[in-house]
């Protein structure tokens, strides 16, 4: 998708959600009253949000998507950009985790290290946390939500500045591989369960989308390995070519090698299940759902053409 696309995408999202903070406002009362009855009792994270109707909840989940969407039609024009930077992809994550959560009328929080001291002697560290745990009304959420909108707008200015390469309007394809990786190779990241042969499935459907394309894909079940297990999954995410996330059944394990990928600077191909729940550091990435393994090979191998330049000619 082009900028000029982008942009119109970020205008149509600013009509949605300015329509949204202003009904929500009518249902919240005045932000002044509430405050004073705030500091005599303390309210419920989902204060106001339980004042909304229905049908405002669900235009505010209309939203939080579309910003999702928004977010996610940015991150490779940057990820290409030679004037943005990590800290910038970082910026984004707490832009959407600020922006979902002001559509939720929630307050985000987040702090970094702060280091406890008594004059010249060190007592202790506080470590780096985040929060939902605040209500915010609508009139201060509204201000937080478009002041992020805005930082996302200086930002495609910037992207505009230095022309991307592209190839057919899309991204180029791999531009964060390791120096030393292996070609026509993917590491699937995937949930493990004996007892859940459905996952085999999946992976089967992985496996063949990518054997379409040349490129061989295992996951950490097929290793063949003396070692610890782990190092040898390491060494697939440091060496592979492609990377795939599989976040159904929510495991921890796949969401820690998914942050080591993106430690590395590696790129990460995201599915999941229908309502399989994206949780909080993986909010801002594009995760689209399936519902049956015939979703999943439609869309795995629509995005397969896109990342290979190759175009299926049964596809």
């Amino acid at each position: 998708m082009e900028i000029k696309e982008t942009q119109a995408t970020i205008e149509k999202l600013k009509e949605i959600s300015k329509s949204f903070f202003l009904s929500a406002k009518k249902f919240c009362g005045n932000k002044k009253d509430n405050d004073v009855f705030s500091r005599r009792i303390t309210l419920d994270v989902k204060t106001y949000w339980n004042k909304l109707p229905k049908e405002l909840q669900a235009k505010s989940q209309e939203a939080q998507e579309m910003t999702l969407k928004v977010i996610s039609l940015i991150l490779p024009f940057l990820q290409s950009s030679p004037i943005l930077d990590k800290s910038d992809e970082k910026d984004i994550g707490i832009y959407a985790k600020k922006m979902r959560s002001a559509l939720k009328l929630i307050k985000y929080r987040s702090w970094g290290i702060e280091v406890i001291s008594d004059e010249d002697v060190v007592l202790g560290v506080e470590p780096p946390g985040q929060s939902e745990n605040d209500p915010f009304h609508p009139t201060d959420a509204n201000e937080s939500y478009s002041h992020c909108l805005g930082k996302l707008e200086g930002m495609l200015q910037l992207i505009k500045v230095a022309p991307i390469q592209f190839s057919n309007g899309l991204v180029s394809q791999n531009q964060n591989l390791p120096q030393v990786y292996k070609p026509d190779t993917a590491f699937i990241m995937m949930p493990l369960d004996s007892k859940n042969p459905e996952l085999d499935d999946v992976y089967e459907v992985y496996k063949d989308c990518f054997s379409r394309f040349s490129i061989k894909a295992i996951r950490s079940k097929d290793i063949e390995h003396e070692d610890i297990i782990t190092k040898k999954i390491i060494e697939e995410i440091k060496t592979s070519e492609f990377l795939v996330g599989d976040l159904t059944n929510e495991r921890p394990s796949v969401y820690y090698e998914i942050g080591y990928a993106h430690s590395l600077g590696r790129r990460v191909i995201l599915y999941r299940k229908k309502n399989t729940l994206v949780h909080f550091d993986l909010a801002a990435h594009n995760c689209p759902e399936y519902e049956n393994m015939k979703k999943l090979k439609e869309i795995l191998l629509k995005r397969l053409e896109v990342v290979t330049n190759q175009k299926l000619k049964d596809s």
